[in-house]
């Protein structure tokens, strides 16, 4: 990272993210002018010009930019990233799976952007917002990212870890990174809570268990942690209300 950090030129044009969560850490510090392109799933689509998509983006349109570097993430993007830099286009990697990664990243991008100060005041922000978090009963809990086919998330990923930090097990966390199962292994896990980011009501064989609903938006490291963290707060202690969570045997 380091290395890539030193091979930026200086002066040179602006940056084009291919990551929504990295925009929204651009804006909040204060560097959207050096943002001179973005993915359609960006939030700043209208207001950025829009480069395509995260796998297929329009490599001619980026050219056009003549962007110092490309935001990616790896390593669902290593292809977008080997042509990008057959095209001579620099590429950061943006893929914190952790709290402590996302804080480095942010610190790395203030860095990048000339932006140290509020870079490492956001990155402190994120910390203290973390070590607040008050662990309820020890529960067990089980994070199914994608419906068709079934994905869950293992052991090494953001959002176990931050479910852990409020004192809960992951039944699936003898996997790691993100995992396809089959929906027998969901129905035949024990655990508490379920996370989607999906409609999940009424389904026959949860009914004893604490259906939590957050956005999608909520899974990908980023600012998105401050809200998801106050949303899992009030959902588990309601879990908790409704006598839906057990002791962890």
């Amino acid at each position: 990272m380091l290395l890539i950090l030193s091979c930026i030129p200086q002066g040179r044009g602006g940056i084009v993210s291919l990551v929504p969560s990295a925009d929204e850490i651009i804006y909040a510090l204060g560097a959207k002018d050096k943002l001179v392109g973005v993915s359609t799933y960006s939030s700043y689509k209208g207001e950025k010009p829009v480069v395509g998509d995260l796998l297929n983006p329009d490599y001619e349109r980026i050219k056009t930019l003549k962007p110092s570097l490309v935001i990616i993430t790896l390593p669902m993007q290593a292809n977008v990233k080997r042509n990008l830099e057959s095209l001579g286009i620099e590429t950061y990697d943006f893929s914190p799976e952790s709290v402590e990664e996302l804080t480095k990243d942010i610190t790395e991008l203030g860095n990048i952007l000339g932006r140290e100060k509020r870079a490492k005041a956001l990155a402190d922000s994120i910390k203290e917002f973390v070590k607040g978090i008050n662990p309820l009963p020890e529960f067990t809990f089980a994070v199914q990212i994608s419906e068709s086919p079934v994905y869950v998330a293992g052991d090494n990923t953001y959002i176990s870890e931050i479910l852990e930090l409020f004192g809960g097990k992951n039944a699936f966390g003898y996997l790691k990174g993100y995992k396809p199962v089959s929906s027998e292994d969901i129905l035949g896990k024990e655990f508490d809570i379920l996370i989607v980011p999906y409609n999940f009501k009424d389904r026959l064989g949860f009914e004893r268990r604490c259906i939590i609903q957050i956005p999608e938006s909520y899974l990908s490291p980023g600012l998105k942690i401050f809200p998801l963290i106050d949303s899992l707060k009030l959902n588990l202690l309601r879990c908790l209300k409704e006598n839906l969570i057990r002791p962890v045997r």
